[in-house]
């Protein structure tokens, strides 16, 4: 299994392949639905969308002497409506889980984006690959805030790839 360390090249993305798994290692930005709406109705992405990717996930409280609390990924597909203003933005790395639509993951390959799947339920595990948690905005919406991360070999599935390889249709 290879480690790919963010910010991912555009070489790097193209490596990448449907169902293969990688270990995932540098700074990633938490966003769910309320960070999304901040963000787009605002116009205000408290970080580089072209270079960290985002990852649907919030967080539960850190335990005591942890960073972060459970960290198991959001439903891919509850974030869909905000999904092509990001790509505009520049997104190109996305973490969740689950399938999304048709219409999603033609946008995917329109920006030259990759969709990667995180293993629902194992965000006790998870959270023991996230070395550093940031809050850099909205700290009011608790675990639905916007974090950076800094991640040290988080397992994770290319679901979607840059030629049209997905996890979840393998016809």
């Amino acid at each position: 299994m290879r480690v790919v360390t963010l910010p991912a090249s555009e070489e790097t993305l193209k490596s990448l392949k449907a169902g293969e798994q990688i270990l995932l290692s540098g700074s990633v930005a938490t966003a769910r639905d309320a960070a999304h709406n901040l963000m787009l109705n605002t116009g205000h992405v408290p970080f580089d969308v072209k270079s960290i990717p985002v990852f649907y996930m919030g967080p539960s409280p850190a335990p005591p002497g942890r960073v972060i609390g459970s960290s198991g990924p959001t439903t891919s597909a509850r974030m869909e409506p905000f999904i092509p203003e990001m790509l505009k933005l520049g997104m190109k790395l996305v973490i969740g889980k689950g399938e999304m639509s048709d219409g999603t993951r033609k946008q995917f390959l329109q920006h030259g984006a990759v969709y990667l799947a995180a293993t629902g339920g194992a965000g006790a595990l998870a959270s023991t690959k996230i070395v550093t948690r940031k809050i850099v905005a909205w700290e009011h919406l608790g675990p639905e805030a916007v974090s950076i991360l800094e991640l040290e070999e988080l397992p994770v599935f290319v679901a979607w790839d840059l030629h049209g390889g997905s996890i979840y249709n393998r016809r």
